[in-house]
C-alpha cells in the first residue's frame, strides 16, 4: 500500500506539471489573439499563422489537462442510481466503469502512436507555418497516454478501497 501511494502521489504530481502546461498554452493562446487583434486594426496586418499556433495551443492544452482531469473526476457523471449504492459497492463500478474508460484511451494512444509514426514518415506540414503534423500528434499521445496512466492510478485507488474492507482512508478523505 505504500508503494502505491508512493505512485498516486508522484503521478499527481506529474499531472499538476501537465496541468502548468496547460495554464501556459492557454496564456499563449490569449496573448496571441489580443496581439492578432491589435496588430490588425492598428497595422492592418495579422500575425501570420495564428490560426494554426492557436490550434496547436488548444490541442496541447486539452491533450495536457486531461490526466488531471481524469484523476479529479472532472467529467459530469449521474449519480442517481449509484448514489444509493454501498461504498464498496460503487467503488467496484467505478473500477468497472475506469478499466472500460482505460481500455478506449489506450487505444486511443495507440492510434495517435501510429500517427506519429505515419506523419513522421511522410513529413506533411501545415500550409502557412510549415508546421510539422508530428509534433501534435506526439503532443496528443504524451497526453492521451498520462490520461490512461491516470485511469490506472484511479483504477488502484478504487482496488485499495475494496481491498481495505470499503473503509475510507485518511479521516474519512478520499486519496
Amino acid at each position: 500500500m505504500k508503494t502505491f501511494n508512493k505512485i498516486d502521489h508522484t503521478f499527481e504530481k506529474i499531472a499538476h506539471v501537465l496541468v502548468i502546461i496547460a495554464g501556459v498554452m492557454c496564456f499563449l493562446m490569449m496573448v496571441l489573439s489580443v496581439l492578432n487583434v491589435i496588430t490588425r486594426s492598428m497595422f492592418d496586418k495579422p500575425i501570420l499563422g495564428t490560426v494554426e499556433l492557436v490550434g496547436y495551443f488548444g490541442m496541447t492544452l486539452g491533450a495536457m489537462a486531461l490526466a488531471m482531469n481524469e484523476l479529479c473526476d472532472g467529467n459530469v457523471t449521474m449519480t442517481l442510481f449509484i448514489d444509493s449504492l454501498k461504498p464498496k459497492t460503487k467503488k467496484a463500478l467505478d473500477a468497472i466503469m475506469t478499466s472500460i474508460a482505460a481500455v478506449l484511451y489506450a487505444v486511443i494512444t495507440y492510434r495517435y502512436i501510429l500517427e506519429v509514426q505515419i506523419t513522421l514518415k511522410s513529413g506533411t506540414h501545415t500550409s502557412t507555418l510549415g508546421l510539422h503534423y508530428y509534433v501534435i500528434n506526439a503532443i496528443m499521445t504524451v497526453g492521451f497516454l498520462f490520461a490512461f496512466l491516470a485511469l490506472l492510478v484511479k483504477i488502484g485507488r478504487d482496488v485499495a478501497f475494496i481491498a481495505a474492507g470499503g473503509e475510507e482512508e485518511n479521516g474519512g478523505v478520499e486519496a
